[in-house]
């Protein structure tokens, strides 16, 4: 049997479940319009008929207005879209400790105007941005400028983190050159000279030795900032006399435990490691105590970016802070904000814990 039809609309009732504002508004004996006020702008209408529509809605089971409607018709959705710093989906990106840091920075900017959150897996692409329901967008992975290309097509504020697109892009990123001199120069004026480092694969794979001797070209680091890092320790080290390409050094993703244990059979005499990931560090201190060595007796770690797990880490980890909260709101606020590029540089923090202390004689 078909719905019987209402002179005064003209359509037939629907299911409950299946209402619309139409037929809410029917129901209640009122115009469309003001059925639409109650739900978008409740103070337009009397208490009384306004009461008489939310009954009727209950009673068909309405819920609102399609959110998709009226996102198309403002023409604006008040969300900002995030893409992480790698080639990893969005489990693994959440798996990192540091980017949620990010993520939580991004999150205090949404949270003070209202706005709303979305992650893009770099395995969508292009359409992931394309195809985004955002008003801008946080590019937390750019190895050439074409990789935000379709954002510029769409005509939408977007802002670059850790990577220097040049003066027509608004970009935020830490001095990670001066947080990697700290780093070294810290261990260096702690008498240590010998020394390996941990680098970082921003992809899901096995991890790599790279051997003291022989060329390193970039992909050997990682993306721009941990090249930055990469340099600052080459150049601390280089004012103690020591080449960075005689340097031990493994490149793996901060969950692949099996690199401390590369590093640390690959450069045995060595004093002092430099991570540029905070969790490699604490899987290489742990895998130092295991082999019975001490820290910081035997040998010093220090790590890159903080979390509050370095600091209840035993012994707690000697690490630069990346400043990784800061970028993420000052990120969303370039995006928010609008306007011309801006550029925003932070000054890292090296901060001193109990897993550095003095060369061993």
């Amino acid at each position: 049997m078909q719905p019987k039809a209402d002179k005064r609309f003209g359509e037939p009732a629907r299911d409950k479940g299946l209402a619309r504002l139409i037929d809410v508004a029917r129901a209640a004996g009122v115009s469309r319009s003001t059925a639409s006020n109650v739900f978008n702008n409740p103070d337009l209408v009397r208490p009384n008929l306004r009461q008489r529509v939310e009954a009727a809605a209950r009673d068909l089971g309405y819920l609102g207005p399609d959110p998709k409607g009226r996102l198309l018709r403002a023409g604006k959705f008040n969300a900002i879209a995030v893409m992480p710093p790698s080639d990893w989906g969005i489990v693994d990106s959440l798996r990192n400790p540091v980017f949620n840091l990010f993520l939580r920075g991004v999150g205090e900017a949404c949270d003070s105007i209202g706005a709303n959150l979305v992650i893009i897996s770099d395995g969508t692409g292009v359409d992931g941005i394309r195809n985004a329901l955002v008003d801008g967008f946080i590019f937390g992975r750019v190895e050439h400028l074409r990789e935000i290309e379709p954002a510029r097509l769409r005509r939408l504020p977007f802002a670059v983190v850790d990577f220097d697109p040049g003066p027509g892009v608004g970009s935020v990123r830490a001095d990670a050159h001066a947080g990697g001199y700290a780093a070294a120069k810290h261990l260096l004026d702690l008498g240590h000279r010998r020394f390996g480092v941990l680098s970082f694969l921003r992809q899901r794979s096995t991890a790599r030795f790279h051997p003291a001797g022989l060329p390193r070209g970039p992909e050997a680091v990682g993306m721009p900032t941990d090249q930055e890092k990469y340099r600052g320790y080459a150049d601390a080290l280089a004012e103690a006399g020591i080449d960075i390409a005689d340097v031990p050094m493994v490149q793996a993703d901060p969950w692949d435990k099996s690199a401390a244990s590369m590093l640390l059979d690959a450069a045995p005499r060595a004093t002092a490691f430099l991570s540029m990931a905070v969790m490699q560090a604490m899987e290489l201190v742990a895998e130092a105590r295991r082999r019975g060595r001490s820290v910081p007796g035997d040998l010093s770690v220090v790590g890159y970016n903080d979390i509050p797990e370095a600091a209840r880490f035993d012994p707690p980890i000697t690490t630069v802070d990346g400043m990784v909260v800061e970028k993420g709101r000052v990120a969303a606020r370039l995006v928010f904000a609008g306007g011309p590029p801006r550029h925003e540089i932070l000054q890292p923090q090296l901060i001193i814990r109990g897993s550095t202390g003095p060369a061993p004689a």
